[in-house]
């Protein structure tokens, strides 16, 4: 089965797709809308410079026609306790904090579900140890938001780091050349605030 008609199978029903300015969500996108179905984009703005991705979400939201609402929640560092809470893990930079504020977001916006393209880095590196995508599982668990990851359908007999199989679907789908996402340097107490807050939890208890 080809890239394209995997995806489409495992398209859930719904009409909520949390995107950014990457390329992964942006293909769920545009099969969607292909199949004459209804889209609504949901993302979080930082407002952190080099990282958040706002303009390029919304000119993709524009230059498609896809109503976008935006969550402006800039303060990662202000729920970092929370986050370590929530999912009991030890984390080295400000991203997955990111995940629980969007799921936060979309539930505090009445969104119960949504699919994102969380998983797709994951399946074309083969990898199977990446902690980035259970701790959004959580984030979303948590908040009581269904997550729905159509990528974990996609099979591959060899790793495409580089997405090219990917890269290739979306240009057929009419996407622009999308640039990878920039890492999220953390703040230089972020090692050890997590520490503490990790500390902090090992004493509660459940």
């Amino acid at each position: 089965m080809t890239l394209r008609a995997t995806l489409l199978q495992a398209l859930p029903a719904g009409e909520a797709v949390a995107v950014s300015g990457g390329l992964d969500s942006w293909v769920l996108v545009r099969l969607l809308q292909l199949q004459g179905r209804p889209v609504r984009g949901y993302t979080i703005a930082t407002g952190i410079a080099g990282y958040c991705e706002r303009e390029r979400t919304q000119g993709l939201a524009e230059e498609f026609g896809v109503p976008l609402t935006v969550f402006e929640r800039p303060d990662l560092e202000g729920a970092l306790g929370r986050f370590l809470r929530v999912t009991r893990t030890p984390i080295y930079n400000l991203h997955p904090v990111s995940k629980l504020l969007l799921a936060e977001a979309l539930r505090d916006a009445g969104v119960a579900e949504v699919m994102g393209g969380d998983a797709a880095d994951q399946v074309f590196r083969g990898e199977t140890s990446c902690d980035l995508l259970p701790l959004t599982q959580a984030c979303f668990a948590y908040a009581g938001v269904r997550l729905h990851l159509p990528f974990q359908a996609v099979r591959l007999a060899t790793p495409d780091p580089e997405k090219r199989a990917l890269r290739a679907l979306a240009s057929e789908l009419g996407l622009p050349a999308i640039p990878k996402r920039p890492t999220l340097v953390p703040g230089p107490d972020i090692l050890e605030r997590t520490r503490e807050e990790l500390a902090l939890c090992a004493a509660l208890p459940g």
